[in-house]
């Protein structure tokens, strides 16, 4: 099924976004000042503008063999609005470098971990996509909870190289072990439910053709979404996607103020890749 060009353009904005900001910040080391620089970014896709000075500080401080001093101290004073992408972004890092996150990690909140394995996931798609998408390779120690990380990165990875056509991302996914579908499924919909741009019928599309895999699917809009309430971002595209996915517009996704600064998001990762019954009744709703 055809998908308007809005998507691509949102695409091709949001990849040049998170490159100039990375060659940007390179001069900035004073926090007040970085921040300062990216907040000129307009909401709509502010985050990504920190993801890529997150990637630039977490690649200098690997670079310096550092303990990741200055990314931990960027992350304390922006996590509040941007820790999905913040975290996303130190992922680069790591995949850049080809160095194993989990030393660094280990004095972390251990839900960190998953998004920098999306980082990677996503990193390894876009820079490695002959090994990671043609050959299925995987790097060394991506296994179990890690490759469930990673493949979420990589299905955002999938959305993108399909720029928004449902047809090509379905058989992008189907060439992968069906053991890995649902991890790449939860990123197609948070990669389609941040980037936007699509219509209504391409969004009824990718409902059916994720299949068993629908309830990843809901969580990666829902995610996205939550994301988006976070950064103070939620635009009309977020909203349909939550409707026609999710069966519920953003407005009625109740999450109290004291989670949604947490990151509430993040819940889903300290069980095993899977929401809390509880939690998953009051923010998805069956057709």
């Amino acid at each position: 099924m055809h998908t308007d060009n809005n998507v691509s353009m949102r695409m091709e904005y949001i990849q040049k976004l998170f490159m100039d900001t990375g060659r940007s910040v390179e001069s900035l080391y004073a926090l007040d000042e970085l921040i300062t620089f990216l907040d000129q970014e307009p909401p709509g896709f502010r985050s990504v503008a920190y993801e890529g000075a997150s990637f630039e500080i977490g690649l200098r401080d690997l670079n310096t063999g550092g303990a990741l001093n200055d990314w931990m101290q960027f992350r304390q004073a922006c996590a509040k609005q941007h820790m999905f992408h913040i975290d996303i972004g130190l992922g680069w890092a790591f995949a850049k470098k080809d160095i194993q996150p989990g030393p660094y990690l280990q004095s972390m909140n251990p839900a960190l971990k998953w998004m920098v394995l999306d980082g990677i996931g996503y990193y390894y798609g876009l820079f490695k996509g002959r090994n990671t998408i043609k050959n299925k390779l995987l790097p060394a120690g991506m296994e179990g909870e890690s490759l469930e990380g990673f493949d979420q990165g990589l299905g955002r990875r999938l959305w993108y190289m399909a720029r928004g056509n449902v047809s090509e991302v379905y058989h992008l996914v189907e060439n992968f072990p069906v053991i890995r579908h649902p991890d790449l499924f939860r990123g197609i919909g948070i990669a389609c439910g941040y980037v936007g741009g699509n219509t209504e019928d391409n969004l009824n599309y990718l409902s059916t053709i994720s299949g068993k895999h629908y309830k990843q699917l809901q969580i990666g809009i829902l995610l996205a979404a939550i994301s988006r309430m976070a950064s103070n971002s939620v635009n009309e595209d977020v909203d349909m996607a939550c409707r026609i996915i999710c069966n519920r517009p953003v407005n009625d996704i109740k999450i109290p103020g004291a989670l949604l600064t947490n990151n509430y998001f993040y819940i889903f990762n300290h069980n095993n890749g899977h929401l809390p019954a509880q939690i998953q009744s009051e923010l998805l709703q069956e057709n």
